[in-house]
């Protein structure tokens, strides 16, 4: 943390919204002091998120579950890695799915908070 500010990684294809900044504040910042760092990629792995967020604090996140397997790994990363929580909330509007052609329910991201990643447990049975 650089003069008590502290730096966030955000990894994501979609702006920080305000609710999710203002959020970031109140954890990071006591209102105030956080500098967000925008990354709108794809990444291949764990080291791509950590060579993009070496001058970070934290490392907010939109990832598949593999790649927050290893990024929270404490061998590869010893960084917070969080993400945002959030809640899909119906307009009561309908919109064309271009990927399907059909009409479908508008839904909107309310932001609900962040959580903290601390690891990720896979269990599998052979099938």
């Amino acid at each position: 943390m650089e003069n008590n500010v502290t730096k966030i990684l955000w990894l994501s294809r979609h702006n920080m919204t305000r609710d999710q900044y203002v959020d970031l504040q109140r954890i990071y910042g006591n209102y105030g002091n956080i500098e967000i760092k925008q990354v709108s990629k794809t990444v291949n792995g764990w080291q791509d998120v950590v060579d993009l967020g070496y001058d970070c604090d934290v490392l907010a996140v939109v990832l598949p579950i593999s790649i927050l397997a290893d990024l929270t790994n404490p061998r590869n990363n010893r960084k917070p890695v969080i993400r945002a929580k959030s809640n899909r909330v119906p307009t009561g509007k309908s919109v064309l799915n271009p990927a399907t052609g059909k009409e479908e329910e508008e839904y909107l991201f309310e932001h609900v908070g962040w959580e903290q990643i601390e690891s990720v447990v896979l269990s599998v049975k052979e099938l």
